[in-house]
């Protein structure tokens, strides 16, 4: 009894601890080890850590729960050490532990990176990956992994924050559908360094792969998450840039440190163990169940190969099957040919009959004449019989052959067959290598894979490798001797070889051969070859796996005939000792080709199964593909599936050649432009879509709508029937001709990521950008000027910025072309900023005074800007400089010039108007410094004293020279004074009697012995009088010059008023022919006028001649101030003898001056005169082109306009009967313009949403309809589920799609639950992070499990929902109707704006009346420019008439030319102009205004009919899908 006891225990035990892989009925069911942190406690290896030697390291400002700013880090000293052994330790928050690097110091930075090498054990399925840093994140680290001990690495994922600089990865790039899911992506999301301190990385392998909710089914992602070893590496650490100042103690603030290192998975058992134990080596192994074995569970068992090994599945446990051998052997294999023909795959072997001989027939066929105790005789490989006596290959081999010690080939077929036979027509081959002429492409390779020369013997005819050490050279083979050599199985590799020294040293890798992921080696002295020697020998290797030829290691013979089918290294061991050379004679390889010769019958001719073809069965047949197309000829192939519309699929790639319209690999969806369900499988699934040209459709799920997708560019709608954001036109012609959608031509000044940039209809360009206004954004808004059209943003509209002191009115608008603002009178610059020059107080706001500078005694005429004080010349004061300062005289053009009175002898400082101070007396002199004759300065006496009377006499006589002397001085001043012109020969004679008579008294002075400061007086007298005479021929010629250049002047300025006179001219005719135009509106909306274009050229070019004309006048203006300063030269040239010579060279200067102005003056005109001419051409083609506009009805204009006053007439009424509540009402529906405004902009896109709304409403309906239904079944569930809850003991795995699922997977709920409740039992004594990991995990169960209880309310929460969405529809409803009712109101208000645009056209017609008054004051204004420019001739026909010096004729001229400067500036001529160009401007901009209005007014009206024509009658909405 208490046996049955302990059994009955046993059992139980047996059964509970098989639960989790068979459920209770005791069927298998997948099973999984529990979730565990599989990183905690494992060492990680760390190519880098501080302490050693001991360092300082800083911490970065901002890291909270720091005293110090610096800490060392010893690795002697356990406190102050940061191994990698902290990075997978039990870790809590107030007492955190961290590995840690070196710092930048030590060079710490990228190119050089860290790695953190973490070593699970055995094969994991990831989750995640987890780090936490202790200090910032780095700028750009990877995760790799693994899944081999000895594998390459493989990334995992990479962050950055220069992903392509650094891993030439695109930054948060993602994973199409389609595309390989095992690629690495790269993100810059955890790259910044922010958080100083305790900043998270969580890396989920499943994140971002689309076939993650196919998980079961995708080899290619449970490849992806299976790891042996994961790596971290660190390649770029996160500063603030500071470190580029190499400052040690900011060098110390920056390197690695990571607290916690984390990896989520489970022990890889591909579902067939819920355990991992450690077995007798202490490594970790699956406790493998459902007759499965292996590290991961990954072979079936022997005696289980019924059907293949296959991975457990959530619906299939997949578990391996026993083999059926009818108790008659207890081995098998699996035999794939078997398993397709019958369902079963175990092919056994070694059966039993109970016989005790061999026939002796066999010894041949028979390794052992003896048989076993089951009567069986142990045959050679392929040969059959329980004796050995049949004389035939068994199923998979072939060609029995005495020669071959194996006895039978094992067929190839690329694994898909296991009949063939000998093929006909191959002969026996070599693949040979003598090295008769060179080593014939044969190289050495080294143990680091670098490939050295070998050396070539002419002599030995062989090729050598030396070494310089022990580690071997490889002698490599060339590419004949590689590729497919599948024809070399089971033949032999010679060589022959020798050594330079006999003591080798053999390894078991002397010949090694690579390929198709294989790699078998065998040494030199196998096969019954001897030990290599110094003599040349011949090694003989057979190409067979069978272990008496040891290839190590052991590859079935499957494998090994993949290996020589692709073949890619041939290595032969060339050096066995230090300072040693290895020497290769000749290399041969047997082989078969097709031709004539000794038959090689060891090449195979398969006969192939369904679906295949070929020799070796390599390819599909007609109507089958690739099951797995990377396999190549080792994949299955399977019927092609095409839904019904193709027979036939391509071998490769496996895409079906698709009829019907259909396209996919399996003809799956319907091509582009065609709707319908092609796995319906007939040839009219697919229909072509109601769509335009280069269209695709959809179908609406519930209501079967076809609604058109991917419409053409620039088109949108259900129908592509509407012109799509950016684009206007009327595809389909619904309020009119048909017009095709075309982009909006805004000229570049629109956002183009802004919406609702034009009209979608007429295409006027709505939001322009860069000060640019109109239609098409084609011109610069009020307040700017330049070129809208304007390719760089920088040459478009700039601001006017007139200056407020300087505009009229303080207008701050100008010309849109030119810039100009309208400025005050004797205001200049482009923005009015400045005055004239001669002009000041630019702030007074009136324009500016002039300055009315004396031109005497000013230098240059101008004045201080803000006082007027104009600039005087030396010794001149005054505000008009028209005065000499006190102690000054001689107010001239050169100034005034100090009095320098004698102080002593003179009565005051200030002086006369000649000069001469007022002496005390007994002084005389000019500056009274000297004593009069007779007087004599005594230092003793002031003043100067008379002296004796004897001197008396001598005074007489010096008064009579002097009365001579001034005589001599009135006849030089009669000739530079004298009115008439005197002859040359009188005046020689005069000047022969001046010369006598100085002689004479010269002669008599010096016979009378005066002073001889008298002598030299006459001298100088001389030697002026020489100077005047010279002087006085040049100034006659200089005179004459003039004059010829004056007559010059005055006809080319003639000619220039004639020109402008012609061109003003032409200039009218044309403004006269357009006026005569009317140019017929265009009928398509959006297209601009070809009239617009000419008439803005024409404006352009009127306005440049304009500004031409100005410039003329301006020099015309400066040509006439020249003459008055050549004037004011020439009056100041005869004012006296000391500045004849620099007031000539003055003259000179202005004339010069003048005649280039001339030059000038002629040349613009002639410009102007070419420039008028092109103008009048073009008026002229303008006008030809008016004139030949095809003829207007003017009927039915009369009849429109008849019907638009009518229209205006009731419009009228309507307004006065709405007066009172369209008061009340204006104020509100200011406020409430824009939104309006925006409710209109976006009418017609939810009109294009119109239908998709409708959609979701019906589908929302039916899914509530389907939750109804399903709620109603699930209640029923969840009754019978409560009650067999308690029941469940068994756990499930966690992942986040049980939770999703419970509703229809009730048993997975529970299992859900118990197993979190397991892990948080375990969660409290585990170690580590796991304790928040445990607590989140049972809330997960909690909430798990109060979904359980909740499914019960399902059924009336979901048709609460269904009442809901019913709700929100109405609500949405009756928005719809007060959107409907606010158009309506927009639409009264819109019809007002109307009727007020028409009595703004009366306005306009007030406004063209006043622009012909204004046309009628500029003649006036042009008559009065004639009459002032005729003065101005006037006054230089008298300037160039001067040949004659005449004051008084010139002090006329002065004279005249000053009243004409005074009754010029009487008349006000630039102002008034300016101001009538002005108004006239204002004019045409109100007229233009007034138009724009009118035009948008009307397309308001317009939209509003079509928006409340065309919206729904009613609009739904429905609730969201997914509720968070």
């Amino acid at each position: 009894r208490n046996c049955l006891l302990l059994w009955t225990l046993w059992a139980a035990c047996s059964h509970g601890a098989m639960d989790e892989c068979i459920d209770e009925s005791g069927r298998p069911q997948r099973c999984m080890p529990e979730f565990v942190n599989a990183a905690f406690n494992v060492t990680v290896v760390a190519t880098n850590t501080c302490g050693s030697p001991p360092e300082e390291y800083c911490l970065q400002t901002g890291v909270t729960g720091v005293t110090k700013s610096c800490h060392i880090c010893d690795a002697r000293d356990p406190r102050n050490y940061h191994g990698a052994g902290f990075l997978t330790d039990y870790n809590t928050q107030p007492d955190t532990t961290w590995w840690q690097s070196q710092t930048m110091l030590a060079g710490i930075q990228y190119p050089n990176s860290i790695n953190l090498t973490l070593h699970l054990g055995k094969a994991f399925d990831i989750t995640y990956v987890r780090l936490k840093f202790h200090t910032s994140r780095p700028e750009s680290f990877a995760i790799y992994k693994r899944t081999s001990e000895d594998g390459p690495w493989i990334p995992y994922q990479y962050y950055s924050g220069s992903c392509e600089k650094t891993y030439s990865k695109i930054n948060r790039g993602f994973i199409r559908t389609g595309e390989d899911e095992q690629q690495a992506l790269c993100t810059d999301e955890f790259s910044d360094i922010s958080p100083l301190s305790g900043g998270n990385v969580a890396f989920s392998t499943l994140e971002g792969r689309p076939s993650k909710y196919n998980f079961d089914n995708s080899p290619v992602l449970q490849d992806w998450v299976t790891a042996t070893d994961i790596r971290v590496t660190l390649n770029r650490l996160n500063t603030f840039g500071d470190e580029v100042f190499n400052d040690p103690k900011v060098l110390k603030s920056y390197y690695y440190a990571i607290s916690d290192f984390a990896v989520g998975g489970r022990c890889k058992c591909n579902g067939h163990a819920s355990e991992c134990v450690k077995n007798e080596r202490s490594k970790l192994v699956c406790n493998c169940k459902h007759n499965t074995e292996g590290p991961d569970c990954n072979v079936c068992k022997r005696f289980y190969n019924d059907r293949p090994w296959r991975r457990a599945t959530t619906d299939n446990a997949n578990e391996c099957l026993s083999c059926n051998c009818n108790g008659k052997s207890a081995e098998c294999y699996f035999d794939h040919e078997l398993y397709r023909a019958t369902g079963h795959g175990g092919h056994c072997r070694n059966c039993t009959y109970f016989t005790n001989f061999c026939f002796l027939v066999s010894s041949l066929f028979n390794i052992f004449t003896q048989c076993d105790n089951t009567g069986r005789c142990s045959c050679k490989p392929g040969v059959m019989g329980d004796k050995c006596d049949r004389c035939q290959c068994k199923l998979g081999y072939f060609n029995l052959d005495p020669q071959n010690p194996q006895g039978c080939t094992p067929c190839f077929c690329f694994q898909h067959s296991t009949v063939c036979e000998s093929a006909d027509g191959y002969s026996i081959h070599k693949v040979t290598s003598t090295f008769d002429r060179d080593e014939e492409g044969w190289k050495g390779q080294q143990r680091d894979s670098s490939i050295v020369p070998v050396q070539w013997s002419p002599t030995t005819r062989e090729i050598s490798l030396i070494s310089e050490d022990y580690f071997p050279i490889y002698f490599v083979a060339p590419e004949k001797f590689l590729g497919n050599q599948l024809l070399s199985y089971g033949q032999n590799l010679t060589l022959n070889f020798r050594i330079q020294h006999r003591d080798a040293r053999l390894s078991a890798e002397d010949v090694v051969l690579e390929g198709a992921g294989h790699r078998v080696a065998v040494p030199l002295i196998a096969q019954d070859n001897s030990y290599p020697g110094e003599e040349t020998q011949t090694f003989v290797f057979r190409l067979h796996e069978t272990t008496d030829y040891a290839w190590k290691p052991n590859l079935k013979h499957a494998d090994f005939q993949k290996l020589l089918h692709n073949l890619t290294s041939v290595m032969i061991r060339g050096t066995y000792s230090a300072k040693s050379a290895g020497y290769l004679d000749s290399v041969s390889l047997v082989t078969a080709h097709r031709g004539s010769g000794t038959p090689a019958r060891w090449v195979e001719r398969c006969t192939c199964p369904q679906g295949y073809v070929g020799q070796h069965c390599g390819q599909c047949d007609l109507g089958y593909r690739r099951s797995q197309p990377e396999l190549g000829s080792f994949s299955s192939c399977e019927p092609c599936n095409c839904n019904g519309h193709s027979d036939t699929c391509d071998p490769v790639t496996g895409f079906c050649n698709c009829q019907h319209y259909t396209a996919g690999k399996s003809c799956e969806r319907c091509k582009d432009g065609f709707y319908g369900d092609p796995m319906v499988g007939s040839p009219s699934d697919c229909k072509p879509c109601p769509c335009p040209a280069g269209a695709t459709c959809a179908v609406v799920p519930r209501t079967k709508e076809v609604v058109c997708t991917n419409c053409p560019a620039g088109t949108t709608g259900k129908r592509c029937e509407l012109c799509d954001d950016g684009f206007f036109g009327d595809p389909l012609g619904e309020n009119g001709p048909i017009r095709a959608c075309r982009a909006c031509s805004c000229n570049n000044n629109i956002d183009p990521n802004a919406v609702g940039n034009c009209n979608r209809e007429s295409g006027e360009c709505l939001k322009c950008i860069y000060n640019t206004a109109g239609v098409f954004c084609d011109r610069c808004k009020e307040g700017f000027y330049g070129n809208a059209l304007a390719a760089n943003v920088t040459d478009k509209c700039k601001p006017c910025s007139c200056s407020p002191y300087g505009t009229v009115d303080k207008k701050t608008t100008c010309s849109q072309v030119t810039g100009l603002c309208q400025c005050l009178p004797n205001v200049i610059n482009r923005d009015c900023s400045a005055c004239e020059p001669g002009f000041y107080n630019l702030q007074s706001g009136k324009g500016c005074e002039r300055c009315n500078c004396n031109p005497i005694g000013s230098t240059n005429g101008q004045c201080d800007i803000f006082s007027g004080q104009c600039e005087c010349q030396p010794g001149v004061t005054g505000p008009h400089c028209d005065r000499c300062e006190i102690n000054f005289f001689g107010f001239s053009p050169s100034g005034c010039k100090p009095c320098d009175c004698d102080p002593e002898g003179s009565e005051s400082a200030q002086c006369k108007d000649d000069g001469h101070c007022q002496c005390r007396p007994g002084f005389v002199g000019a500056r009274c410094d000297m004593c009069e004759e007779n007087y004599f300065y005594n230092r003793s006496t002031p003043g100067c004293q008379q002296c004796p009377n004897c001197y008396s006499l001598v005074r007489d006589k010096v008064n009579q020279q002097r009365q001579r002397l001034h005589e001599l001085q009135n006849l030089i001043d009669n000739l530079d004074n004298t009115e008439n012109t005197v002859g040359d020969k009188a005046f020689e004679k005069r000047l022969k009697e001046a010369e006598k008579t100085i002689m004479d008294l010269l002669q008599e002075a010096q016979a009378s012995k005066v002073d001889k400061g008298l002598l030299d007086r006459l001298n100088n007298i001389n030697k002026t009088l020489n100077n005047q005479w010279n002087r006085m021929q040049n100034i006659k010629n200089t005179v004459d010059n003039t004059g010829t250049q004056a007559d010059r002047a005055r006809n080319r300025v003639h000619d220039t008023e004639n020109l402008i006179k012609t061109a003003r001219e032409e200039l009218d005719k044309a403004k006269e022919a357009i006026s005569k135009v009317d140019i017929k509106i265009p009928t398509t909306p959006g297209d601009q006028n070809n009239m617009t274009l000419l008439a803005e050229e024409a404006r352009k070019l009127s306005e440049k001649h304009k500004a031409d004309a100005d410039q003329i006048e301006k020099i015309a203006k400066d040509a006439n101030d020249t003459s008055t300063k050549a004037y004011n030269m020439l009056k100041k040239a005869l004012d006296g003898e000391n500045k004849t010579s620099s007031d000539i060279d003055e003259l000179n200067r202005k004339y010069v001056e003048a005649k280039d102005l001339a030059k000038n003056l002629e040349k613009q005109a002639a410009k102007v005169q070419a420039e008028a001419e092109e103008a009048g051409n073009k008026a002229l083609k303008i006008y030809a082109n008016l004139t030949s506009l095809p003829p207007i009805d003017t009927k039915t204009l009369e009849d429109e306009a008849n019907k638009i006053k009518k229209e205006a007439s009731d419009l009228d009424k309507l307004v006065d009967k709405t007066e009172k509540e369209y008061n009340d009402l204006r104020e509100d529906l200011r406020g409430k313009e824009t939104e309006v405004r925006k409710l209109l902009e976006k009418g017609k896109t939810e009109q294009q949403t119109a239908d998709q709304l409708l959609a979701r409403a019906d589908a929302a309906k039916a899914l509530a309809e389907e939750a109804a239904k399903k709620g109603i079944s699930t209640f029923k569930e969840a009754k019978d589920i409560l009650n067999n809850l308690k029941d469940f003991d068994k756990r499930v795995n966690d992942n986040r799609t049980a939770a999703e699922d419970a509703i229809r997977r009730i048993p997975e709920i529970n299992a859900t639950i118990n197993e979190a409740n397991e892990k948080t039992r375990r969660a409290e004594s585990a170690l580590g992070n796991a304790a928040t990991d445990a607590k989140e995990a049972k809330t997960k169960a909690e909430e798990a499990e109060k979904i359980a209880k909740d499914v019960q309310k399902g059924s009336e929460k979901t048709k609460t929902d269904a009442e809901k969405a019913f709700e929100d529809t109405k609500i949405l409803d009756g928005k719809v109707n007060d959107m409907m009712d606010q158009l309506t109101a927009a639409e009264k208000e819109l019809e007002k704006k109307k009727a007020e645009a028409d009595a703004d056209m009366m306005m306009a017609a007030m406004a063209s009346d006043n622009a012909k008054e204004a046309e009628g004051n500029a003649r006036k204004a042009k008559n009065a420019v004639r009459t002032v420019l005729s003065t101005i001739n006037e006054l230089l026909k008298q300037l160039g008439d001067i040949d004659k010096v005449d004051l008084s004729k010139l002090n006329q001229i002065e004279k005249a030319l000053k009243d004409a400067k005074d009754k010029m500036a009487e008349s006000e001529l630039d102002r008034k102009l300016k101001e009538l160009n002005d108004i006239a401007k204002s004019q045409e901009d109100m007229i233009s205004d007034y138009d724009r209005q009118i035009q948008d007014i009307r397309k308001d009206v317009a939209n509003l009919n079509d928006i409340k024509n065309t919206l729904p009658e009613g609009c739904f909405n429905t609730p969201s899908l997914e509720r968070p």
